[in-house]
């Protein structure tokens, strides 16, 4: 097995024991229904927008920016044609789990499987360069992808979205990187100290989304393995044919496919939760795209950088 894969295994191993022990959490009554809210509502409004604020806080470089740039503009493409072809796979409005599912085959968890990955094929310079796609990621998971599970689209959610803890650290971040405006240590050091809370509580919601969901219910669902499909397979397939048109350098091409191959992201189950739109069934895809991507994205990341000659470039 190659070092990209091993590391993909062994960051899905971890969070498959962090989402167990959400879920004995839950079993065994130390976390309620309120507790997931309340969980989930701190992840997305306090420690994901810090983490994300925090990746800013390094060097400029022109190499960091034209990769970052690059990322940024790959993300939106991809995520423009995604939208398109969940809109077209899944188009019955009436069904509950509709939105869930166009949700779940467009975004991934780019920030706990990704972000672990790329670092250890690329190290920290890798890690910024993704910051590009991780903005436009947030821009439109906080715009389009709140928009659609919460089902206001009207100009004041618009507003109100681009308003959001999330990106106002996007924003923010750019200012202070452009500006190279750097924390003082102490408060560097109790923010970093709250951000690395993001994995271990989202996947702890997580966990004990997919107890109450039913576990039993998440491996017998059809559905959710059609859901899993388009996503793990399909969707990095179409943004590789994409990507590979780019005239770019290598190393943000396999970038942007490590992250559009990781599994349904880890906020659609949050977002799902807050808004009351089919938690259970956002949970069950959650789980099963994450335990079948241990399989899968090894497999993109062998690919990739068999095809684009990105050999253990750190």
């Amino acid at each position: 097995m190659s070092d990209q894969a091993y590391a993909v295994l062994n960051q899905t191993i971890i969070m498959f024991i962090i989402v167990i022990i959400g879920a004995l959490c839950y079993k065994f009554r130390l976390l309620n229904d309120e507790g997931r809210k309340q969980l989930s509502s701190l992840v997305l409004y306090v420690v994901n927008p810090l983490l994300i604020f925090l990746s800013y806080q390094t060097e400029l470089r022109t190499e960091l920016i034209e990769g970052f740039l690059w990322t940024a503009f790959m993300g939106a493409l991809t995520y423009a044609v995604f939208i398109i072809a969940a809109n077209l796979i899944f188009r019955d409005k009436k069904r509950s789990g509709t939105v869930i599912e166009r949700f779940s085959i467009i975004y991934s968890n780019f920030g706990f499987m990704g972000t672990p990955l790329i670092f250890g094929v690329f190290g920290s310079d890798g890690v910024f360069i993704q910051t590009g796609f991780v903005t436009v990621s947030n821009l439109f998971i906080w715009t389009h992808g709140i928009m659609s599970i919460s089902g206001d689209h009207n100009r004041k959610t618009a507003l109100k979205a681009l308003c959001s803890p999330a990106l106002i650290a996007v924003a923010a971040g750019l200012i202070c990187f452009f500006a190279q405006i750097k924390l003082p240590g102490m408060l560097n050091t109790a923010l970093n100290n709250v951000a690395e809370m993001t994995t271990p509580l989202a996947m702890i919601v997580a966990g004990a989304s997919i107890m109450s969901a039913g576990l039993v219910k998440s491996i017998t669902n059809p559905r959710v393995y059609l859901v899993s499909a388009l996503k793990l397979i399909a969707m990095p397939i179409i943004g590789a044919a994409i990507i590979l048109f780019m005239p770019c350098a290598d190393i943000p091409k396999l970038i942007t496919l490590i992250e559009i191959s990781c599994p349904a992201a880890a906020i659609g189950t949050m977002f799902a939760i807050k808004y009351d739109r089919d938690p259970d069934l956002a949970a069950q895809i959650f789980a099963v795209s994450t335990l079948l991507s241990a399989l899968t994205l090894p497999l993109m990341v062998m690919a990739g950088t068999t095809i684009l000659g990105v050999i253990n470039p750190k």
